[in-house]
């Protein structure tokens, strides 16, 4: 009987294919979250996801949102894996999230009861935390003995929505609101109304910083601020950290008149920078009897901001007598469309930063524009307004 033996060899058995382990992926959610409304609850399901080969999960939560007709809608309402997850409403709402890694597609479900707080809330940001104007040409108007009489009267301003003037670079005003305002997913949330201007000069840009108080002590903390970038953050034009020191008038001091009728006083009021430069705002022949350095203030103080360029031409062949001034196009104040995505929040690294809403607004003037005998360009603040309340 002839026997016949086969074997393997080492080297045969290396040429067999591998197979690569089936990717897994396990997802703990708890099933139930409680939150009053405007207010915070993070969700952080823990994900387990093995031999997923280098791919980057996807994230997707969806919430059952009764819309204004009665009708129940399947709404996104974050992207990443912890949602912190905030609504104006109490109701209950059920979360579904939605894990994708390669072709593998996992799903798990929560609920969130939101319960009512008692309170009635206002779309607009009434409450007065700061407020510091920039030098401006109708600063006579706001002649206050001390910075309490300045604020008394700033904030009845806010609260009847009347003009209240932030000057040239720097000048700022910072507003409260009574509740958070909500980073809605994929719409923009707050606008910042700014008076109107006429003729040629119908714009007044101002940028703005907003303030999410994560940590609930009612202060907006230094770190929690971010800066809201805008169509010009990230231009070359654009100067981060600058800052420009004013200095007051002597009260004696002598015109220094300029080669136009309406240069009344060419060196009336110094200032400097912390790039090396220094210059005077020129008092203009129709203000002369007017203060443009506000009352209140120190001899000299600095104001602080990203320093944004605004295109001007002067339109009467070099005399100074018309201006055009350009504009911005979107994420700041006093523009065409001055709506703003919380989204666009960025922090000092210019990294976009998740915020669940915002508590706190800064406006702020960051242009530095003489228009010839039209004067300063400066902005006018009028109110900071929740767009989804």
């Amino acid at each position: 009987m002839l026997t016949t033996f086969f074997s393997c060899s080492k080297d045969d058995n290396e040429n067999e294919p591998t197979v690569a382990p089936e990717q897994t992926m396990t997802i703990k959610l708890a099933t139930e979250f409680t939150v009053p409304r405007f207010n915070v609850v993070e969700i952080n399901p823990e994900v387990i996801i093995e031999n997923n080969k280098d791919i980057v999960a996807q994230y997707k939560w969806t919430a059952k949102i009764t819309n204004q007709s009665g009708v129940v809608e399947d709404v996104v309402v974050g992207d990443t894996k912890t949602l912190s997850f905030i609504m104006p409403k109490a109701a209950t709402y059920p979360l579904e999230l939605t894990v994708t890694s390669g072709e593998l597609i996992k799903k798990a479900t929560t609920m969130v009861v939101v319960s009512e707080t008692g309170k009635n809330y206002v779309s607009r940001a009434l409450s007065l935390i700061d407020y510091a104007p920039a030098p401006s040409f109708n600063q006579s108007n706001y002649s206050y003995a001390s910075k309490a009489e300045a604020f008394a009267e700033i904030e009845s301003y806010l609260k009847e929505a009347e003009g209240i003037q932030l000057g040239t670079f720097g000048g700022y005003i910072v507003t409260k609101f009574d509740h958070t305002v909500i980073n809605t997913y994929g719409k923009r949330d707050f606008t910042v109304k700014m008076l109107m201007a006429s003729g040629s000069i119908k714009y007044t840009p101002a940028s703005i910083f907003v303030a999410y108080d994560a940590n609930k002590n009612g202060i907006a903390d230094e770190n929690e601020w971010y800066e809201i970038a805008g169509s010009e953050h990230h231009k070359s034009t654009t100067i981060k950290d600058y800052e420009m020191t004013y200095i007051k008038p002597s009260a004696g001091k002598i015109a220094t008149p300029g080669t136009s009728t309406w240069q009344f006083d060419t060196t009336y009021l110094k200032w400097t920078d912390n790039k090396s430069a220094t210059g005077h705002i020129t008092k203009t022949y129709t203000r002369r009897r007017d203060n443009y350095y506000p009352s209140w203030m120190a001899d000299t103080y600095t104001l602080k901001g990203t320093k944004l360029y605004l295109p001007t031409k002067d339109v009467s062949d070099g005399d100074g007598l018309s201006f055009n001034v350009g504009t911005f196009e979107w994420g700041y104040g006093g523009i065409k469309d001055s709506t703003i995505d919380i989204s666009w929040a960025v922090d000092k690294t210019g990294k976009k930063v998740h915020l669940p809403g915002v508590d706190f607004v800064k406006v702020y003037v960051s242009t530095f524009a003489a228009i010839g005998s039209s004067d300063l360009l400066t902005s006018v603040f009028e109110y900071t307004e929740d767009l989804n309340l």
